[in-house]
């Protein structure tokens, strides 16, 4: 047996710490000057040698005995000569990051005259930051859109292309929607010409980032750590080395973010991992196709036709998902439109990061190697690109290896109905700075944790109080400790119905268009914090709802939620069943929209007819319920402009329905209707 007194582990980290986190779980725990699979002890940097130790030791060494010569020479060189320890070039080889611009926006998004920015998004996080840092930045204007300019007061006017880069004749200039085969090697190929243009960039320690068609993006690239097809096209390129990304409001499943299905995903965590189909499918089959985001689905649709050229295939999808829509199959239930199921392919396993399992270098391939670190950004109230886009992608990869470097951080930050407060932002930017420089160095296996800030709507008194109280979990699951669980008293009878023509407000239900997060932002004008403005008593077979009786103690919500439904659906074999839940005040004046949520009834193949239980996952939030405070539901077919309805008719009857929050609180609450 040993019995270590005061000892060293790592000689090298005790006599000179670098501060730098370890390889090992616990990160500062395990700090040390290297990885211990390293037979040079490489990973981190040479540290600050402890002077005074240092030399005493060495002036004891010399009058008590005799250092053998080549410690002699590690003092000489090390404590004597001292800091720079390099070989007189390599301060000089710089990293290289890439920031990848939104859906209809263009390569100045990231660029800033200064470190601010914008003071949230882009504050220490744009292409001066980056380059002050020792950094080369990569932006550009990606394929098929144009580039009129800056469009911020902080942006550089550098110059946009000489020639349009969306030509409708050129197939090379057309939209693809961050195809893997097309934009993922577009920003391969610039990155590797950047490389080989400039002899003192690393092409080892490679970075990306971007914002949600860039979120999509980064997360599509992490799937590749070694970035093979510039050198493989073209041998006198460089091959590099994604070492970290950094994708903030993303998409890993595009085609559930364009159309949730509500159904629970194959890894662990079921709603955490909610998606299309199983990662494992070559087709991204699993679930059934969801309900569209309208509103986003035909906005973005008009932006493309605006500012550049979608490839044809996109524009057929558009007809056939959204022009025509629901029911997708082929003429009997559970067979699929085969140009449906062609789209849910192109969503899924060729332009989604989930599903890069089985892809040179993918997912399965890097967990026997080297594994791309990830810092993921979402937003509690991004009705576009919900967290469930970075959780499942969290799920997926700690399931491969509960040591992968994958962290997430969950705010109120990103698409409509987001406030994108800057507090929230400049804390979250802090961090990604944090996690990207203890990973360029050399992408490493470490704990890591799901953090998330929450929703606070001015009407809840305070515009910035409290936007920063920062809770984290091992785990999206683990954030919470405890429950809120409603039990509403009576069903309904909900009828499909005919919306009017978006974006016109539905007076049956005129939450529809106050609620919309796209239409709503641009066209109405309305703030991010949304209030109720239908009338008490809903229109027959147009709307459900119901209220809890007060709280008697806060609940802070955190999570995603659901609602479980017991249905029978006559008239059709499918129906779409939306959500939304509610923060009423103690007087009733106020009704503040905390979440939302959809599911597509698809039978008999993913769902049961007539009769069936289903939990309606919620979009999530980090939300306090005030004493006093109540518990609204909503339950609709119709829910217009958001969600793009049915054109089956269909009449869907329900029992009493449950409404079941996950909290911070470590109890579980009950309450029934007020």
């Amino acid at each position: 047996m040993a019995v270590p007194k005061y000892p060293w582990t790592d000689l090298g980290y005790s006599l000179a710490p670098n501060g730098h986190p370890g390889p090992a779980p616990g990160a500062a725990y395990s700090a040390s000057s290297g990885d211990p699979a390293s037979e040079l002890g490489a990973g981190n940097p040479i540290g600050v040698i402890k002077y005074s130790y240092a030399s005493g030791f060495f002036a004891l060494g010399a009058i008590d005995g005799t250092f053998n010569p080549e410690i002699l020479a590690w003092y000489a060189r090390g404590v004597q000569a001292g800091d720079p320890y390099d070989a007189g070039a390599p301060s000089t080889r710089h990293p290289l990051i890439v920031m990848a611009h939104g859906f209809g926006n263009n390569k100045h998004e990231w660029e800033s005259l200064s470190d601010e920015g914008d003071d949230a998004d882009k504050w220490h996080w744009n292409n001066h930051w980056f380059a002050e840092h020792g950094f080369y930045v990569l932006a550009y204007t990606a394929r098929g859109f144009r580039d009129p300019g800056p469009n911020r007061a902080d942006e550089p006017a550098t110059p946009a292309p000489q020639f349009g880069s969306d030509d409708p004749s050129d197939p090379n200039a057309r939209i693809y929607l961050k195809s893997r085969d097309v934009e993922i090697r577009d920003t391969q190929w610039l990155a590797a010409l950047v490389a080989a243009a400039h002899p003192d960039l690393d092409p080892d320690r490679v970075a990306v980032t971007g914002g949600s068609y860039g979120g999509g993006e980064s997360w599509t690239q992490a799937a590749q750590a070694t970035w093979t097809f510039p050198h493989e096209t073209d041998p006198g390129l460089p091959l590099l080395q994604l070492q970290v990304a950094v994708p903030k409001y993303p998409w890993t499943d595009l085609g559930y973010s364009l159309a949730p299905n509500g159904h629970p995903g194959p890894a662990p965590g079921a709603a955490y991992s909610a998606s299309s189909g199983d990662p494992a499918s070559e087709l991204g089959a699993g679930n059934p196709i969801g309900v569209i985001k309208y509103s986003y689905a035909s906005g973005f649709f008009a932006l493309g036709a605006i500012d550049g050229t979608f490839n044809p295939e996109i524009l057929a999808w558009y007809a056939r998902g959204v022009q025509a829509g629901d029911p997708y199959d082929a003429g009997a239930p559970s067979t699929e439109d085969p140009l449906i199921a062609r789209m849910r392919e192109g969503l899924t396993e060729e332009r989604s990061s989930y599903y890069q399992d089985e892809e040179p270098g993918g997912w399965l391939q890097q967990r026997a190697g080297r594994e791309v670190a990830v810092f993921s950004i979402s937003g509690w109230t991004d009705d576009l690109f919900p967290p469930v886009e970075s959780f499942r992608q969290f799920e997926y990869l700690k399931a491969l290896d509960p040591l992968w470097p994958v962290e997430v951080a969950v705010a109120d930050v990103g698409h409509p109905r987001a406030q994108n407060r800057p507090s929230q932002w400049q804390r979250l930017n802090d961090q990604a700075w944090g996690f990207l420089k203890s990973q360029i160095e050399g992408s490493h296996r470490q704990q890591t944790t799901v953090s998330s800030m929450p929703t606070i709507c001015p009407q809840q008194g305070g515009e910035d109080q409290g936007a920063v109280e920062r809770l984290t979990g091992r785990t999206p699951e683990d954030l919470a400790h405890g429950s809120l669980h409603v039990d509403y008293q009576s069903g309904d009878v909900l009828l499909n119905r005919k919306p009017p023509t978006p974006p016109g407000v539905d007076p049956a239900d005129p939450d529809n268009a106050q609620t919309d997060p796209a239409f709503g932002s641009q066209v109405f004008g309305l703030p991010p914090c949304r209030v109720s403005v239908a009338p008490v008593d809903p229109v027959p077979g147009a709307r459900y709802t119901a209220v809890s009786a007060p709280l008697p103690t806060p609940r802070t919500y955190v999570g995603l939620g659901s609602a479980r439904v017991a249905y029978t659906l006559a008239g059709g074999s499918g129906a779409t069943l939306n959500a939304r839940l509610w923060d009423v005040s103690p007087d009733g004046k106020t009704q503040l929209l905390v979440t939302r949520g959809t599911y597509r009834i698809d039978g008999p193949g993913y769902d049961p007819v007539p009769s069936g239980v289903i939990d309606l996952p919620f979009f999530g939030n980090q939300w306090t319920f005030q004493a006093g405070h109540s518990v609204r539901l909503d339950l609709t077919l119709v829910d217009s402009p958001t969600f793009l309805a049915s054109n089956q008719p269909a009449s869907l009857t329900f029992e009493a329905p449950q409404v079941m929050l996950p909290t911070r609180e470590a109890t579980n609450l009950a309450l029934a209707e007020g």
